[in-house]
């Protein structure tokens, strides 16, 4: 069995809507994303997340009034309506008042216009779904009173929009492609009373057909509707009113020109009544050739193209998105590539249509103004944005605010009077204005051709950002130098192409650092007295000698001074020390009983001995009181040595070689005493390498448990001190390597094993690079668990963090913080690498910080966000990566890029394809490497070779050359890309260089690539190129020197349709077919060797391998599904083992997990895959081992189904189907649970 889980969410942008949804003078943005709906509140600082709602589908659309309706399209069209509820003791939530389903099984889903329109009165709504059907569905207070359905004989919908008519009349214009593919506009009426659309067009739109010159490829960029309402600006006292009244219409946008058609008025109306009656009577006369008259009259009229009211050239890309702003007359256009344009109609009849370019910003899939200039940009390409509109220029002047080609004509910015622009003004041109000639058109008229400001700098300020990672094209797991594992994405589009870092963990912010202070073996930070909460010194621990060093902290200065060796004469400085913390002084009360009081001693332990030293508050240093010396404490013949010690406020645990263990305290007269020991045991006991008396309940002074590990059996035992030794409780199980620290701690705030927080761990420190933890329970150590951070001997400091948590930190070659966190032991990577030594420190101006040593020197910092998801986005503008690959040999990334011109709509696009080699770290670009013109990549792997005796680090790359006439690629190369390094005298830093070692032809495009890895001497590689699957071996010629490289065609193997994906272990591949389903291959010595296929139609879009039996696919239906090698009547075959319908598209598999993977003794759940979708969703498909575990986890899966309710009509059970057109399945293998 396997769970499908997903660790961050899509954030694609869907749709958004400003609405008002409580009862408070509080508005409110709503967005829409794939699956869910959130609420942010508009407060005078920006927005505030207030709550969000999943749903069981892929939402389209939503509208609102004063209550929401969500369309959702996937797997079936469905609205649902939602209210917001909130109150002072419960968190505000959506909650679903009514379900409407949509589905009908005769009808063609609607193929350009699936969405929702909700009429301004909040009485009517509209819903497309289905080619020559609407829904409409009657509200009264914005909740569903009844619906019903319509026919529309315009099947080819473009876009919907409500004409803007006065109360309680309702007509919709309509913008659609026609049997004979022309664009035409024109409106129907609504018909309350008889439930239906007017069957001849609506008279308060003259229809009309709209040049293909306009819309030259309507069908990949359809035009959408705009409706314009009356201005209710009033005119100011005195003005004489010059403009002519504007009835309202809309806007047909999308085109070369953005055109406004006005609505009828009344007088035309009867005119065009009239005229309709008349041809009626015509077409039912018994004079055929009159019918015949009056059909081609009637068809005259329906292909008329008639005059809009103002028209303006719009010569940028595809407008994507457009919002009303300052009441009815100004709007916001966005197009593909983000820019930005104001469309004002204040002084139409002297102006026309008016665009002011603003600037640029994500590709807006939509837009919406919330206040004070303040705009939402929801973005599917890249950074959803809160934008404010700016009077003056927030850059630079020097360049024009968007480019305009010079062949469109521009008025200057100072041509017209901004101020009584804005005014509304009848006259607001200046002279110049009147003078300018207008391109040679046939018309001066502004309604006619309209005006294009030019303007400079742009005019937005980008005032909040909300992280997108969608859509993911491809992906990569790697493991850097950073000491953590990290995703690397190519995400974005159009002008928002990005590379994003994802990693999961912990963040170090480091304050202060101090460089030269090298070879630090362990650290301490020091008060000067015991309850102080402020620390004062840092001890520093050497391979031979130890330093103390002053802290002097102001509170606004912070400084560090070394000890004098001379002056710090209390101080063992010559030994390196083990051990040094501050103790408590020990008092007898009047009662006779013992207590700890505040003290300024402290110990300090070596390998010769434990010190007693108090810090003299005049000096500043510390003088020594007493000592225990471990060669006068010894039994002769022993040549004692401590080898690990412990301290506590009041105990010191040493351990000594030959296996001796010592517990002393500090007595009443300030001196050491051994309470208990097995000094004079002249039994041989096992060598101790590590020991701790860290107490679980911090605020006792003392500790109940002695904890020492062993060498040799790495084995963990714990001992209570009693009068007669030390006793025995619990041993553990043998550790895979040699335990180096220990640490006993209580994750909770409970000091009693009866409190419910009450949760004590023992976490040892390997020298292996692991860590193992324990949790104490019932005095044993239990639920064993191993997490592996790198290979150096690991060490435990605790630290504090922000906020309550209780923390411990493990660093070695790579750092973790461990936290308990909902109900188990949780780790949290953190960027610290190469830590020798750690300790919490506390002072004024570095409060809840951590001191860590590395070798270039110490490190002063704060740990915050602990299991926090991370994202780094690297932008790269219209260079858009496509793919991406990580070599280690060279700890850099290679990337695809395609860089594409913006155009005009119609023009053609200049793409440019070329390959960059980033820093792993900096992801700086290092070197690159240009395509040839019309070549494209489209996979590349990292690949490697023996050389002349040196293992080779090199990339290969797979293209495409592209021809506007051919309908399949039918060239392609494969290319060999080599790295070389180059020496600048006057740069100091290393270069590289990218060259074409060798390159091969092939016949069609090279979808993906993958290389055989196993112990075969020549170096293969399988190629997936149209319906066939190559193998090419790299051939080396060691006869010249440097090495000639040939690219080798070895075999073929042609049985499929389009091969899109590969997937490979060992000599194994998977060969995913987008037409058809997964084969199986093995490669022998120069073939391929058909193993098993499956023959059912899967349309798989991307493949996986697992292991050499296994694998997984997604396909265009949004299923996810596995399949198992396996024997079935003597021959081999591909069984369905499992498959999930995850409502999504799956672009990419990766075998392996963000973190570490726990090696627990009873661990039922491995993480086996990642995978990335369009909408930015990445997620984890997490094997079940345990059958027992598989059948509790389904239980619980179907009992949470049952309690928690569904949004969406569409329950759990069957929303996991597996989905494809026509068939459903009943899914198993798999299960999805809640995210964290």
């Amino acid at each position: 069995m396997k769970i499908v889980t997903t660790f961050h969410q899509p954030s694609s942008v869907l749709s958004s809507v400003r609405c008002r949804l409580s009862t408070r003078d509080i508005e409110h943005l709503v967005v829409a994303k794939l699956n869910r709906v959130e609420v942010y509140s508009l407060q005078p600082t920006g927005v505030s997340h207030e709550c969000s709602l999943g749903v069981y589908g892929k939402v389209a659309s939503k509208s609102t009034r004063s209550n929401l309706v969500v369309l959702l399209a996937h797997p079936d069209p469905e609205l649902i309506f939602l209210s917001y509820a909130e109150s002072e003791s419960m968190p505000a939530e959506l909650q679903l008042t009514k379900q409407l389903p949509l589905y009908e099984r005769t009808p063609r889903a609607a193929e350009f216009f699936n969405d929702i329109l909700v009429h301004p009165s909040g009485k009517l709504a509209v819903v497309s779904c289905y080619i020559g059907k609407l829904k409409i569905i009657n509200l009264k207070a914005g909740r569903f009173e009844n619906e019903f359905d319509v026919i529309l004989p315009e099947l080819n919908v473009f876009s919907l929009s409500f004409l803007p008519l006065p109360p309680d009349e309702y007509a919709l214009a309509i913008i659609h492609l026609d049997h004979q593919q022309r664009v035409q506009l024109l409106a129907r009426d609504i018909d309350l009373e008889d439930v239906q659309l007017s069957s001849s067009p609506s008279t308060q739109l003259h229809s009309t057909m709209i040049s293909d010159k306009l819309f030259p490829y309507p069908a990949d960029n359809p035009p959408m509707l705009v409706p314009v309402y009356v201005p209710q600006a009033k005119m100011e006292e005195g003005m004489e009113e010059t403009q002519e009244q504007f009835p309202g219409g809309v806007l047909v946008v999308g085109g070369k020109k953005l055109l406004l058609y006005e609505l009828v008025d009344q007088e035309g109306q009867e005119k065009q009544r009239g005229k309709r009656r008349r041809l009626e009577h015509k077409k039912k006369s018994k004079d055929l050739g009159e019918v015949a008259k009056a059909r081609e009259k009637e068809a005259e009229r329906e292909g008329r193209k008639r005059r809009p009211k103002a028209t303006v050239a719009w010569p940028w890309s595809e407008i994507s998105a457009w919002c009303c702003i300052d009441g009815l007359s100004r709007f916001i256009l966005g197009d593909a590539y983000g820019k930005m344009v104001l469309l004002s109609l204040d002084n139409l009849s002297d102006l026309g249509l008016l665009l002011i370019p603003l600037g640029e910003v994500s590709p807006p899939t939509t837009l919406t103004y919330l206040t004070n200039q303040v705009i939402y940009v929801g973005s599917h390409l890249g950074d959803s944005q809160l934008v404010q509109l700016t009077s003056t220029p927030t850059t630079s002047t020097d360049k024009p605010t968007l480019p305009i080609p010079c062949d469109v004509h521009v008025i200057p910015s100072s041509s017209f009077d901004i101020s009584a622009f804005k005014k509304g003004k009848a006259r607001a041109t200046s002279p110049e204005f009147d003078a300018m000639d207008l391109d040679g058109c046939d018309t001066v008229s502004p309604q006619e051709s309209g005006n294009i400001v030019e303007t400079r700098g742009s005019y937005l300020n980008v005032l909040e950002r909300f992280k997108n990672i969608a859509p993911i094209l491809d992906a990569c797991l790697v493991d850097p130098d950073s000491g953590q594992r990290q995703i690397v994405t190519c995400s974005g589009g159009k002008n928002t192409g990005s590379i994003n870092a994802v990693r999961n963990g912990a963040d170090f912010e480091e304050i202060v650092n101090i460089p030269g202070v090298p070879h630090v073996l362990k650290i301490w930070a020091l008060k000067s007295r015991l309850e102080e909460a402020e620390d004062s010194f840092l001890l520093l621990s050497f391979c031979n000698s130890s330093s103390l060093i002053k802290i002097n902290d102001s509170g606004d200065n912070i400084s560090f001074a070394p000890f004098d060796n001379a002056i710090a004469s209390g101080l063992v400085t010559v030994e390196p020390t083990i051990a040094f913390a501050n103790v408590a002084q020990r008092v007898k009360g009047q009662d006779g009983k013992a207590r700890y009081m505040n003290s300024s001693l402290v110990v300090q332990v070596t390998g010769s001995g434990a010190f007693l030293l108090e810090l003299d508050q005049g000096l500043q240093t510390y003088i020594r009181i007493d000592e225990w010396n471990a060669k006068k404490n010894v039994a002769d013949g022993i040549t004692p040595e401590i080898v690990a010690a412990s301290i506590n406020s009041s105990q010191v645990a040493l351990a000594i070689s030959g296996g001796k263990l010592a517990l002393l305290s500090v007595a009443e007269d300030k001196k050491l005493r051994v309470v208990v020991s097995t000094l004079n045991d002249c039994n041989r006991q096992p060598e101790i390498s590590a020991i701790s008396c860290s107490p679980l309940n911090p605020a006792r002074a003392f500790s109940q448990h002695i904890v020492v590990s062993y060498w040799e059996s790495n084995i963990i035992e714990v001992f209570t001190p009693s009068d007669s030794g030390f006793k025995s409780v619990c041993k553990s199980s043998p550790l895979p390597s040699l335990v180096s620290s220990l640490r006993f701690y209580n994750f909770g705030s409970d000091q009693s094993s009866k409190g419910a927080d009450y949760h004590p761990y023992l976490l040892a420190g390997l020298s292996d690079g692991s860590v193992a933890t324990f949790r104490w329970q019932d005095q044993e150590l239990k639920e064993r668990k191993i997490v592996s951070l790198g290979h150096a001997p690991v060490s435990l400091a605790v630290c504090s963090i922000l906020g309550d948590a209780k923390t411990v930190l493990a660093a070695g070659d790579r750092a973790v913080v461990f936290a308990y966190e909902r109900g188990r032991l949780v780790y949290s990577p953190i960027l610290l690498r190469n830590i020798a030594a750690a300790s919490p420190l506390n002072t004024s101006s570095l409060p809840m910080s951590l001191v860590a040593a590395t070798a270039e020197g110490l490190h002063i910092g704060k740990i915050k966000d602990l299991n926090k998801l991370h994202i780094r986005s690297i932008p790269f503008g219209l260079d858009n990566p496509r793919k991406i690959t990580h070599q280690p040999l060279l700890s850099a990334f290679g990337v695809a890029l395609v860089y594409t011109e913006p155009a005009e709509i119609g023009a053609h696009e200049v793409r440019k394809s070329f390959f960059s080699l980033l820093d792993d770290a900096s992801f700086e670009v290092l070197a690159k490497f240009d395509c040839d013109a019309d070549e494209e990549i489209v996979s590349i792997i990292p690949f490697s070779a023996v050389v002349d005796g040196i293992l080779t680090p090199f990339f290969v790359l797979g293209t495409f050359i592209f021809r506007p006439e051919e309908f399949e690629p039918d060239k392609g190369r494969i290319l060999l890309i080599s790295i070389s390094t180059t020496n600048n005298p006057r740069n100091p830093r290393q270069g590289y260089q990218l060259s074409l070692a060798a390159s091969i032809e092939v016949r069609g495009c090279v979808y993906a690539l993958t290389p055989i890895v196993d112990d075969k001497p020549v170096a293969r590689i399988v190629a997936a190129v149209n319906s066939s699957v190559n193998l090419f071996s790299l051939d080396i010629d060691t006869k010249i020197y440097p090495a000639g490289l040939h690219l080798r065609k070895m075999a073929e193997w042609n049985h499929n349709y389009l091969v899109t994906g590969l997937g490979a272990v060992g000599n194994h591949v998977f060969v995913g077919d987008q037409i058809s389903s997964v084969s199986l291959l093995k490669c022998t010595e120069e073939k391929f060797q058909t193993v098993a296929r499956d023959y059912g139609p899967r349309w798989p879009v991307s493949v996986e391998a697992i292991d050499e039996k296994n694998v997984i696919a997604a396909n265009d239906a949004l299923n996810i599904f596995t399949f198992t090698l396996s024997r079935n009547l003597g021959r081999s075959v591909l069984d369905c083992t499992g498959n999930y319908h995850i409502a999504d598209l799956v672009t990419k598999f990766i075998r392996g997990s963000l973190v570490t993977i726990e090696q627990s003794e009873k661990a039922d759940l491995e993480p086996e895959e990642l995978f990335f979708t369009s909408s930015g969703c990445i997620g984890v498909i997490v094997n079940v081992k345990n059958e027992d575990v598989s059948i509790h986890l389904s239980g619980l899966q179907r009992n949470m189904s049952a309690i928690i309710p569904n949004v969406g009509g569409t329950s759990h059970a069957r929303y996991v189907y597996l989905y494809l057109p026509h068939v459903e399945f009943w899914p198993h293998s798999f299960y999805k649970f809640p995210s964290s």
